[in-house]
């Protein structure tokens, strides 16, 4: 039964990343600190650009708070692994805690533990390599997975999906405070997505109108919100 007041829901997607490669420490750094940072929900900030990576560690003065303060979000937001059966172990566990798992994977990787898997997490399943051609395995799993060989399109889609998880929820729930704010989450994801495509402002106007749907003081904030978006690409 849910609580009567959305301010007790916390997110419960989980993004898990198998990659002999990126799951080391100091690997590709900024572009685990794009996806982290671009997916979590927790404290966001009420001005959208405040999530961006330069603004984040800019100032020379306060790199060593800014370094830990990215790395407690890496900690939190991704689960980095490069064995595949401590991984299988941490998708069980999150499966067991009721969290929704997006898993992304290395082809290499992906070969080993998708077989594994597919059944579990199928349609959230990510596979990020350098030549889609390389991994004709993947094929025997279409229906179950993506794959990608750009980063950027990667992350947007990414985005778009855990979005789209919180807007079926926001229609599964009974209590109107709750459905308003699982779309506010997926709003923000789906603004997050656009600016780094600009692919899809028809997917960010749908939620907007399902929010003013839901609450009609909505509008001015979610406009407001949206120029902010528009301004920083065009920035």
């Amino acid at each position: 039964m849910e609580s009567s007041s959305s301010s007790s829901l916390k997110p419960d997607h989980v993004i898990i990343w198998l990659d002999k490669h990126m799951s080391v420490e100091r690997n590709n750094r900024t572009s685990k600190i794009d996806l982290a940072t671009n997916a979590t929900l927790d404290d966001v900030p009420s001005n959208e650009r405040s999530l961006d990576i330069d603004n984040l560690i800019a100032c020379a003065d306060e790199q060593c708070h800014n370094e830990q303060k990215l790395d407690a979000l890496l900690k939190t937001s991704l689960h980095m692994f490069t064995d595949k059966n401590e991984c299988l172990k941490s998708i069980q566990e999150h499966l067991a805690d009721n969290k929704r798992v997006f898993f992304i994977s290395s082809g290499s990787m992906g070969a080993l533990i998708v077989p594994d898997i597919h059944d579990l997490l199928s349609r959230f399943i990510y596979i990020f390599c350098g030549r889609i051609t390389k991994h004709d395995w993947a094929f025997d799993y279409t229906t179950d997975l993506l794959i990608f060989d750009y980063e950027t399109d990667l992350f947007a889609r990414l985005l778009r999906d855990i979005a789209k998880y919180y807007i079926s929820k926001s229609e599964k729930s009974s209590n109107q405070a709750s459905s308003i704010e699982y779309l506010t989450w997926a709003f923000r994801l789906a603004q997050r997505a656009n600016k780094l495509d600009q692919d899809d402002v028809k997917f960010i106007k749908t939620i907007e109108k399902r929010l003013i749907q839901l609450d009609p003081s909505q509008s001015n904030d979610n406009a407001d919100d949206f120029r902010i978006g528009q301004n920083a690409d065009e920035g």
